[in-house]
Order: C-alpha cells, then structure tokens, then sequence
C-alpha cells in the first residue's frame, strides 16, 4: 500500500511541477497492458519489433517475421499491429503489410489466426499472437483458409505450392497477382 501511496504522491508533484505545462498523461488499461506484454516478449532471433510512430505509441506497432525454415523460408514479412484503449478484452488488429501468398492470408493483408477472433479471451498476449503468426509460416492451415486459391493449391498439390511460394518471393506472378520481392 504505501507504494501505490508514493507513486500517487510523485504523480501529483509531477502535476504540480509542471507549472502551467500540459499534465502528464494518464495511461489507460490496455497501454498499461501493452507495456507489460512488450517487456516480456520472447523474440527469436527470426522476429523482430519497432515503433513507426515512435516509441511512446505501444498501441501501434510492427513485427517483422523471417522465418528460417518451411515454404517461407528467407522471406521477410512484416505485420502491423493496432491495439485499442480496451485491450486486452478485445483483440488486437493485426495486419500482414508485405502481399503474401499464403492460405491464411489474404490478398489485402487480413490474417486468418483463431486467436485474432472467436479464440481470444484476456489472458492471451502478444507473445500469444507472434507464436501464431510464426506458425502460420511454419505449417500454413489449409482447412481455414483467407486465401482460397493458395488453400486449395497447398491441399492439392503441395509441391506446386512450393513453387508458388518461391516465385511470389521472388516478386514475380502466382495466379494473376503481382507479388513484391520479399527475399
């Protein structure tokens, strides 16, 4: 109790030391949240994480993913990251910005990761979602697919979903669609 107390008290002198200035502002639950699940991420050396907007915005962020084994091996993908006032109660939006083909991805960027909708619940962090995203690349699901045509390529013929993996890293075409080097 008397640290709640102390910190309560460098708060208010804080206010008060400001002398006119703009009082220091309150951070809400879920940037509280964030900071806390940013200080215990457990990045492997394929991931990686920054702030575009600054490192005083936790509720945006960016995570890089390079996977160094599967069909996407060697790429670089990056997703963003938008966490509202609410979290955790309310999930994260995470989004693919590098045009992947991938069954669990779309075309736009929309991810297609349990966790992400009907499976999230509070006690999940962002630790929770990098271990899904990782294995997304790791092991693609074809039976919950965004990207149907990639889906049903994996199902079908996997090693033709190889090749079209590579050649869309590569930045060339898969199915009529332009895919910017990643490699």
């Amino acid at each position: 109790m008397i640290k709640l107390f102390s910190v309560k008290q460098k708060q208010k002198e804080a206010a008060e030391s400001a002398n006119g200035r703009a009082p220091v502002k309150k951070q809400s639950a879920g940037e509280l949240r964030v900071q806390k699940d940013i200080s215990e991420l457990n990045l492997a050396k394929t991931t990686s994480i920054s702030f575009p907007n600054g490192k005083d915005n936790l509720l945006n962020f960016e995570i890089t993913i390079r996977p160094d084994e599967g069909y996407y091996q060697g790429g670089t993908f990056v997703f963003s990251f938008q966490i509202s006032q609410v979290y955790p109660h309310e999930a994260p939006k995470v989004k693919c910005k590098t045009k992947v083909y991938h069954p669990n991805i779309d075309l736009e960027g929309n991810v297609c990761l349990n966790i992400l909708r009907e499976d999230w619940n509070p006690v999940l962090s962002v630790n929770s979602i990098l271990y899904g995203l990782q294995y997304l690349f790791l092991d693609p699901n074809p039976d919950d697919p965004l990207n149907h045509e990639a889906a049903e390529v994996l199902r079908d013929n996997p090693r033709q979903f190889d090749i079209n993996v590579k050649r869309s890293m590569a930045g060339g075409y898969v199915a009529g669609n332009h895919f910017p080097r990643c490699i």
